[in-house]
């Protein structure tokens, strides 16, 4: 009777813990559709200043008894890793200004797809056969989104694009400080260096804090609060109840999300060239993470 009642509680646990993941998703998808709105009004480096130092203040009020003593190579990883974040968000924010959400959240969900690509640099690093699969259905995606034309790859989504490189990019390299590192610290001070870096560009730009329209504060609300300090939350109090496989996979609903509230808030439609690109780039990812989610589910079979 016992097990049964620790059985039946590690089971909502989990469901809770999906049911996280998945609002956590939603809120990223839902930003690509307020961040474009907001920077059309605000200059891109005073929102991303505003986003990253609430991110920073509220993760810092919320771990702050788990800093404990600083290591300088931690600090120095958190800025390696920044860089990247920077690259990340100023690519992706100032191509919102340009290309439509949707194309945002698709283009750059194809980070999934260059992970195993990039990460050939490395010795013993070589893409399955899956992962190439995806690329080859992905890619012929992306010309299709464009309306099948380089014409209609327009510099947003060149920007978005460079954002995509950055993130697989940053998520390589977090898994390789993850392990060496004080998780908490590597990403409190990846928050304070792109918070610093943010308000250096804005200062070169010469752009000057301004009032924010009410779009811009629910932004910033919705960006720092759930989209960035829940979110980090969340999932570290989900992967201990959730395994890593899992978590990925909700994980790469963020471009379906994105896509939908472009379409529902934002009135974004698509050529039908285009939405059969995007239908490709959904299952060109979906081909590429097909391999973990059969593994678990042969494992929790065979189990």
């Amino acid at each position: 009777m016992a097990d049964g009642d620790a059985q039946g509680a590690t089971h909502r646990r989990q469901a809770l813990a999906i049911t996280g993941l998945l609002a956590v998703t939603a809120a990223w998808g839902l930003t690509f559709i307020l961040v474009k709105w907001t920077v059309a009004e605000v200059d891109v480096y005073y929102f991303l200043l505003l986003r990253f130092t609430a991110a920073l203040l509220l993760l810092a009020a919320i771990f702050h008894r788990r800093m404990g003593r600083i290591r300088g190579d931690t600090v120095l990883a958190s800025l390696a890793l920044s860089a990247l974040m920077f690259t990340v968000y100023t690519t992706q924010t100032e191509g919102l200004r340009i290309t439509t959400a949707s194309n945002s959240a698709l283009i750059t969900g194809l980070y999934m797809v260059l992970i195993p690509i990039f990460s050939l640099i490395y010795p013993g690093r070589k893409p399955g056969a899956l992962a190439i699969a995806g690329i080859v259905v992905a890619v012929p995606g992306l010309w299709l989104l464009t309306s099948g034309s380089l014409n209609g790859l327009n510099s947003g989504d060149l920007l978005t694009l460079i954002c995509a490189c950055a993130c697989a990019w940053h998520i390589i390299l977090t898994g390789r400080f993850a392990s060496r590192h004080n998780i908490i610290q590597l990403v409190i001070f990846q928050f304070l260096f792109v918070a610093v870096m943010s308000g250096i560009a804005m200062v070169i730009k010469g752009a000057a804090p301004t009032s924010l329209p009410p779009i811009g504060w629910l932004t910033v609300i919705v960006t720092a609060v759930f989209a960035t300090a829940m979110a980090f939350t969340i999932q570290t109090w989900a992967q201990r109840v959730i395994d890593p496989t899992r978590t990925g996979i909700i994980f790469a609903m963020e471009a379906v999300f994105g896509a939908l509230f472009g379409w529902w808030l934002g009135g974004e439609t698509m050529a039908p060239i285009a939405f059969a690109g995007a239908c490709l780039m959904v299952a060109g990812m979906g081909i590429s993470e097909i391999r973990p989610l059969a593994k678990y589910a042969i494992d929790k079979i065979v189990g």
